[in-house]
């Protein structure tokens, strides 16, 4: 495994002021302040995160007005809706939220979407999908998850007859593309002051926004509480902040989730293995599964099991997406595999600031996951591109801590077909004999915008503790912070020289060990970590996570190892 800089976060001089006014304990007001909570307003704000206070208005967006307003016209003229979504989960839970909206307010015809298939269409608005919504009679087209720089593809669809409303989240250009209305909380003149939501979250205030109109005009109203279900998968798998608005509608969506009779919630749970819910239940279990139908074949199964209401319908689709994700998994075992011999084959990382690979056994629908895989081993922006027939290849990036992957790739755009994202992930299509080309140009643009310390992981840890002080009141103040994610992690802890009373093997590769300090005895598991080079020792400082087991009514506190390194006994 390796090397990680632990970074303890120096204490927070407003933690004293929230534990006085909030009547908070220190570590939670530390943790509160050490990721920018600082005030006790929003604080408040944070620990409460209620939908009827803390939700801000959709009407705040500059172009919602326009856009809300185009919709309500549309269900009034029983014009037909059009939907345009991404393939990813973020896409197909958008285009889930709008199309269960729009069935629910009475909209007729019904709304047509349509999910671009990976492999033939790739990302982003098409021709394909914009003439099939034309041929359907759609009067409106909505993108989610995309659309933000599709100048050319939605000037066809205006002169299909379509006004384009566009729900997107990722970088704009200068122009504004030539759209009726435009609903991207990133663009600089948004009006919305959160700008993290995801393409879920901005299809749900378009939805919000709607909702308001037909209250105004007298007309059906929906209940989109029940909706945040949807809403919560798409913020989660698209590892946007979990704050402000976005903590507000995983908080709720979670539950949603949690205590869902939707027949597609409910077979994908039950296929997923997932009980108790959370945030790592949504990314790590129902999430690979939503997005397998998209990576390796057609993503419109995985829009069909959010949206149908036939049980039976909802286990077929669930249980193939199930079986497409164990084939999934099997082609990234391969891929990376291969990723590594082509690295270790020009002899290593060492030296270098990038990574950029091509070849034919790369899967265009994987390469994204086994770029963070690779990210994970060689902690280096790495871009993998499937070589394809014809000459094209198509390839992911992922970037490391603090490296905006956009940024770099941009410097070498006029190698690339197209490419987009942001600063930590990115797609791009490029013809294979400029790859070599791409490289070298990206390796160098890596170099420039990087010092040393950036290629060494840091782990940043929250504070010191002993095992005596995860007690009761520690386990309560993490729950209170839930839901965490991107921009509000989970809490890591450190613990020095406790000792390691017993350790063995399980599942192959996880270290499994008794730790004690104090007189104080946990169980401790380290996924991946049978090698690690202090595996054996006997006293270790640990770098960890709380978790929490219940087993036959008994809760249990178990330590989830980050990272672990020789050490002293402790004293005392």
């Amino acid at each position: 495994m390796r090397s990680r800089r632990w970074q303890l976060v120096p204490p927070a001089a407003a933690a004293a002021r929230l534990a006085d006014e909030l009547k908070l304990s220190a570590l939670l007001s530390q943790l509160l302040a050490s990721r920018g909570i600082d005030q006790p307003a929003l604080a408040s704000a944070f620990l409460d995160a209620r939908l009827s206070d803390h939700l801000r208005s959709p009407m705040l967006f500059r172009e919602m007005a326009s856009a809300s307003c185009r919709v309500a016209d549309a269900l009034a003229r029983n014009e037909r809706i059009g939907i345009y979504g991404d393939y990813d989960v973020d896409g197909i839970s958008g285009s889930a939220v709008l199309v269960r909206f729009l069935r629910a307010v009475g909209a007729r015809p019904e709304p047509l979407v349509h999910i671009p298939h990976r492999l033939r269409e790739g990302y982003g608005l098409n021709p394909i999908g914009i003439e099939r919504l034309a041929a359907g009679g759609a009067k409106v087209m909505i993108t989610v998850d995309c659309g933000a720089v599709s100048h050319r593809e939605i000037a066809l669809a205006n002169a299909r007859g379509m006004d384009v409303i566009v729900c997107d989240h990722h970088q704009v250009p200068e122009t504004r593309p030539p759209a009726y209305a435009v609903i991207n909380p990133i663009e600089p003149n948004a009006g919305f002051p959160f700008s993290g939501l995801c393409g879920a979250g901005t299809a749900f205030y378009l939805a919000l926004g709607v909702r308001m109109q037909l209250r105004e005009r007298g007309g059906t109203v929906a209940d989109l509480r029940r909706e945040l279900d949807l809403v919560a998968l798409g913020t989660i798998a698209d590892l946007v902040p979990i704050v402000e608005e976005n903590r507000v509608l995983v908080k709720y969506g979670l539950r949603e989730i949690e205590r869902s009779t939707r027949p597609g919630i409910a077979a994908l749970k039950r296929v997923s293995g997932v009980g108790q819910m959370s945030s790592g239940a949504v990314g790590f279990r129902l999430a690979p599964r939503l997005n397998a139908g998209g990576r390796l074949a057609d993503a419109t199964r995985s829009l069909e099991l959010l949206t149908t209401e036939d049980e039976g319908r909802a286990e077929q689709l669930a249980t193939g997406l199930d079986e497409e994700n164990r084939a999934r998994q099997g082609i990234e075992r391969e891929m990376f595999v291969e990723a590594v011999r082509l690295i270790e084959a020009a002899g290593g990382v060492e030296g270098k600031h990038a990574i950029v690979l091509a070849s034919p056994l790369f899967h265009p629908g994987v390469v994204g996951i086994v770029a963070s895989r690779m990210v994970e081993r060689y902690y280096r922006p790495t871009v993998l591109i499937a070589a394809e027939e014809g000459g094209l290849g198509r390839g992911s990036g992922r970037s490391i801590s603090g490296f905006d992957l956009h940024g770099a790739l941009a410097t070498c755009q006029d190698a690339l077909e197209r490419f987009g994202g942001h600063k930590m992930a990115a797609g791009l299509s490029i013809r294979l004999e400029r790859v070599e080309e791409l490289a070298t140009r990206f390796e160098s643009a890596v170099a420039s915008r990087s010092v040393p310390e950036d290629f060494v992981p840091q782990s940043r840890v929250d504070a010191e503790v002993t095992l005596n002080n995860l007690d009761a009141g520690c386990l309560a103040d993490l729950e209170r912070l839930e839901p965490f994610g991107t921009g509000n992690p989970e809490p890591v802890f450190i613990a020095r020289g406790v000792r390691v009373r017993e350790r063995r093997v399980v599942g192959e590769q996880h270290l499994k060990l008794r730790v004690e300090q104090n007189g104080r005895v946990l169980s401790a598991i380290g996924f991946g970590m049978t090698d690690h080079p202090a595996a054996g020792a006997d006293f270790i400082d640990v770098l960890f996570s709380v978790m929490s087991n219940e087993w036959n009514g008994n809760i249990s506190t178990e330590l989830r190892l980050r990272d672990i390194r020789p050490a002293e006994p402790a004293r005392g």
